[in-house]
């Protein structure tokens, strides 16, 4: 009980403390404008800049497209611009280093990494959700941060390098280095293989329960559900986008018909016109010949 008292007591005057001191720091900020915190400006921030880049001399832009949207997890630009099969899985890595090989080289070394990396927060995000046994979660995590994704069945599409200069907002001091992105597809079945062999090795690298398994089990199946349902949306989309194309293109087919149906009929309708003028000129000029016989007979 005299614990309890102690620990209350020194608690009130811990709480008591931290009480005043704020209070006292409010009215001395108050008091003194010198204390006030200095708003951040916009130019305090590090300044970031691109100055080279891949096929910069060749008219290239130092962030395409096709890159941005492949770092928000878009790749359809990519496999457009690139002609590489819409079926296929397009990932990345990105890595920096002073010199554009170190970052070339630790951009492909750190991709498996990177593919462990968002699996496992697939792992952990979806299984680890409803778990009440906070030991069998840690056991989850430590699993799936130990196990690796053997990364096989890659094809390596293209690289893009950027050297960027980053100026210190109090310091003004520059640094360069060079950042580089790896690009690489691999087949569907590469994909589902590689989920599969991931999941299997975070189940037998720890003392996880049955119920975990199950659940891990789950979420791959889950995961190879959505990619299909996702695959099957997108072949869905391509064909009504294709009917819709073939069916505006023979909407115009048939009025390019009909107006040159119309266009023949007019061509006729002056073909006759042009006709009868003719006729008439030379029933004119016939008249004018008889009107002349007439004249010299009759002088």
């Amino acid at each position: 009980m005299k614990k309890i008292t102690t620990f209350g007591a020194a608690l009130a005057a811990v709480m008591a403390g931290a009480l005043f001191a704020s209070y006292g720091t409010t009215q001395a900020v108050a008091a003194d404008p010198v204390n006030k915190v200095p708003e951040t400006k916009a130019d305090e921030v590090d300044k970031v800049v691109v100055v080279d880049w891949t096929d910069r001399t060749l008219g290239e832009v130092s962030a395409p497209t096709w890159l941005k949207n492949l770092t928000r997890g878009n790749a359809d630009t990519f496999k457009e611009q690139w002609k590489v099969d819409a079926s296929r899985v397009v990932k990345y890595g990105r890595a920096t280093g002073r010199t554009e090989a170190t970052s070339q080289a630790l951009s492909r070394a750190g991709f498996a990494y990177t593919q462990a990396a968002e699996l496992n927060q697939k792992v952990i995000g979806h299984v680890g959700q409803g778990m009440n046994d906070v030991g069998q979660l840690e056991a989850l995590f430590v699993a799936a941060s130990e196990t690796k994704a053997d990364m096989t069945g890659l094809r390596e599409e293209t690289g893009f390098w950027q050297k960027v200069r980053t100026t210190n907002a109090e310091t003004k001091q520059t640094s360069e280095q060079f950042v580089y992105y790896t690009v690489f597809s691999m087949s569907k079945e590469t994909r589902d293989a590689l989920c599969r062999k991931y999941l299997m090795d975070v189940m037998g690298g720890a003392n996880l329960e049955t119920e975990t398994q199950k659940k891990i089990g789950a979420l791959f199946s889950e995961m190879k559900d959505d990619a299909d349902k996702k695959e099957a949306a997108k072949q869905a989309e391509e064909e009504a986008l294709y009917k819709a194309q073939m069916a505006r293109l023979e909407a115009e087919r048939a009025k390019a018909n009909a107006d040159a149906a119309k266009a023949n009929a007019e061509t006729a309708q002056a073909g006759l016109k042009a006709k009868e003028l003719d006729a008439q000129e030379a029933q004119t000029k016939k008249a004018a010949e008889e009107a002349a016989d007439l004249a010299s007979f009759l002088m």
